[in-house]
């Protein structure tokens, strides 16, 4: 009997332990290498004293988190700033929501020809990412450091629905630019190739390839809050309360001083 009773008590516990760690939910988060895993790692542990434990699913272009989003292979994704997301949910309905802010990635104009933006030569050609949606922020930059002065009829829409090849008509410079448009991904090899005079690297690619766009851009861009990383859920899970506790985490004053602090200004905090 006593036997009996024994084996039934070790089955019991056997079935409560797979229950638990049956109820134990992993989660996935997609984001870019650098810096957005790279911050998702500092934030694991303080979750995991939560009593979350997720899984950070690195993506390197920009098309794959949202998707993978989308089909519910991750429950949030770290990648993306607002305009960007706006144009995908426009492409493609996406029902998606804008869950918190975290940081801004300057970016930066690169190139190995020249030490600075006085040695530029007169006929210019700038490399720029692909994306119709970054081409206001693109040209911002280049406004900011006095490359070039934006019409002042011009909206962003108008930046962004122009083709590359007109983009020099909407805006007055000292210079005569042309634009080489490739994909994100492929910014770098294009500055390391020497393609182009120079090359407008996003920053998160920057970092991810050894820059410090503090230290080794020849212009570089100023704070813009509608350029913050944010992390993004579906409207399902807007409210689940793994996805809420990430971004407190990732806005908490212990971990924004810490990218302030790791990347030494090339990352920007959004607080």
């Amino acid at each position: 009997m006593k036997k009996l009773l024994s084996i039934a008590l070790l089955l019991l516990f056997a079935l409560s332990l797979g229950a638990c760690q049956n109820n134990e939910t992993i989660y996935k988060v997609g984001a870019s290498p650098t810096p957005h895993a790279e911050i998702l790692a500092h934030v694991q542990p303080i979750l995991a004293e939560q009593g979350y434990t997720f899984e950070v699913v690195e993506f390197t272009d920009y098309v794959l988190p949202n998707s993978a989003l989308e089909s519910g292979d991750i429950i949030a994704n770290y990648f993306q700033h607002v305009p960007y997301l706006n144009a995908q949910i426009e492409e493609y309905g996406y029902d998606f929501v804008n869950v918190g802010g975290v940081h801004v990635e300057p970016i930066g104009l690169y190139t190995k020809l020249y030490d600075s933006i006085s040695e530029l030569p007169n006929e210019l050609e700038i490399v720029i990412s692909n994306s119709p949606t970054d081409r206001p922020r693109l040209l911002g930059v280049l406004e900011e450091n006095s490359l070039i002065t934006i019409n002042n009829d011009v909206s962003s829409d108008d930046i962004v629905n122009a083709t590359v090849t007109n983009l020099p008509t909407l805006f007055t410079s000292d210079y005569t630019i042309t634009f080489k448009e490739v994909a994100a991904e492929l910014l770098f090899a294009n500055y390391n190739n020497e393609e182009g005079d120079a090359v407008l690297i996003n920053g998160n690619y920057a970092l991810d390839n050894g820059l410090n766009p503090l230290d080794d851009s020849i212009a570089l861009e100023g704070s813009a809050s509608q350029y913050v990383n944010i992390v993004v859920a579906t409207s399902e899970n807007a409210d689940n309360e793994f996805v809420l506790a990430l971004v407190a985490a990732l806005q908490s004053e212990e971990v924004q001083q810490w990218i302030e602090d790791n990347y030494g200004g090339a990352v920007v905090p959004a607080a």
